[in-house]
C-alpha cells in the first residue's frame, strides 16, 4: 500500500499522537484540576500524570498540578520518548504490516454490507477510499479515527504529550520512553482479522458520537473525577474486553517495575501516560498501591 504524500505527512503529523486513542481523547468544559499525582521515593518524587493526546486549541491549556509536576522533575517519561520518535516509523509500519495479500481487499474481508459504511465514513471526512481499500481493518480504523479526531478539531499536536515534548526540548529536560511505537501498533496487529474487524465497525459506529464521550471522558480527566474516568473506561471496555485488556491492564504491569525503578533515583520525574491507564483494578495506582507505593493527588 502506498499513500499519496499529503496523506503520509499528515498521517505522519497525526499517528504519533493517536496510537492509544482510547486512553485518551476529548475536549475540556472545566479547568477545576487534572489527574496528577506524586509518590515519594527513598531520595526523590515521582509524578505521575494522566494525559491527554489530542485537544482542540482552546482548551489545551495545562492544568496547575501538571505545571508544578513538570517544573520539578528533571526528566520527563512517557509511554513512546516523542523527542527521538520518526514519526514516519508508524506510517512505515502501517504500510508493512498492516496491508492485506495482494489477492484481498478490505470490502471482501469485512463484507460488502459494513464495507459500505466505512466507505461512507471515509467519504464524509474527505478521505479518498484508495487509501483504506486495501487496508487490513485495525489500521483502516487507525486512519479514520485520525481523520475524524482532525476534522473535528481535535489536534494530536496540542495533546499533553506534544506541549510536554516540546516544552523539554526547549528547557533541556531528558524524555524517556517506557515502550516504542511498534509496541504499541502491535497490539492491534496481532488480533484476528475477526477481531479487527469488529474493532473497524465498532469504531466507524462510534465517529459520529465522538464529540460527546470525548467531552464526558475529558470533563472528568480536568476535575480529578475517578469515579468517571472508571465509568467511561467500563463503557469501552465492554465493546472489546480482550483488546482493552492488552491496551490497558497488560501494559501497566509492564511498566510498573519500571516506574517503581525510578523511585531508587535520586532525581524527580514526571510520568505522563493515557488518563485511563491510572483507573481499574488493573490500573497503575491500584497496581502501585498493591505493590506498597502510595500515590497521593497533587492538591
Amino acid at each position: 500500500m502506498i499513500f499519496p504524500e499529503p496523506l503520509k505527512r499528515g498521517l505522519a503529523r497525526g499517528l504519533a499522537g493517536l496510537l492509544l486513542f482510547a486512553s485518551a481523547l476529548g475536549s475540556a468544559p472545566a479547568r477545576a484540576g487534572s489527574s496528577v499525582w506524586s509518590i515519594p521515593g527513598a531520595h526523590n518524587t515521582v509524578y505521575l500524570a494522566g494525559s491527554v493526546h489530542a485537544l482542540p486549541r482552546e482548551h489545551a491549556e495545562l492544568s496547575p498540578q501538571l505545571e508544578r509536576a513538570y517544573s520539578a522533575a528533571k526528566v520527563i517519561v512517557m509511554e513512546v520518548d516523542l523527542d527521538d520518535l520518526n514519526p514516519l516509523e508508524a506510517v512505515q509500519y502501517v504500510t508493512s504490516n498492516g496491508t492485506l495479500p495482494a489477492d484481498q481487499d478490505l470490502a471482501g474481508v469485512m463484507g460488502a454490507d459494513r464495507y459500505a459504511s466505512v466507505a461512507k465514513l471515509a467519504a464524509s471526512l474527505d478521505l479518498p477510499e484508495l487509501v483504506i481499500a486495501r487496508l487490513e481493518p485495525w489500521a483502516a480504523a487507525m486512519v479514520l479515527t485520525q481523520f475524524a479526531l482532525v476534522k473535528s478539531g481535535f489536534d494530536p499536536q496540542l495533546g499533553i504529550d506534544m506541549q510536554l515534548t516540546e516544552r523539554a526540548r526547549t528547557d533541556g529536560k531528558r524524555i524517556d520512553g517506557l515502550e516504542t511505537v511498534i509496541d504499541q501498533l502491535s497490539i492491534f496487529d496481532s488480533r484476528s482479522l475477526e477481531d479487527q474487524t469488529k474493532f473497524l465497525v465498532d469504531s466507524t459506529n462510534d465517529v459520529p458520537k465522538m464529540q460527546e464521550d470525548l467531552g464526558r471522558l475529558v470533563a472528568a480527566w480536568r476535575s480529578g473525577d475517578m469515579r468517571g474516568l472508571e465509568k467511561e473506561f467500563i463503557k469501552e471496555r465492554a465493546q472489546a474486553p480482550a483488546l482493552y485488556d492488552e491496551l490497558l491492564g497488560k501494559r501497566n504491569r509492564k511498566w510498573l517495575p519500571q516506574i517503581e525503578a525510578l523511585l531508587d533515583d535520586e532525581q524527580d520525574y514526571l510520568v505522563v501516560v493515557g488518563t485511563l491507564h491510572f483507573v481499574g483494578r488493573d490500573g497503575l495506582l491500584e497496581l502501585l498501591a498493591r505493590a506498597g507505593h502510595k500515590p497521593l493527588p497533587l492538591p
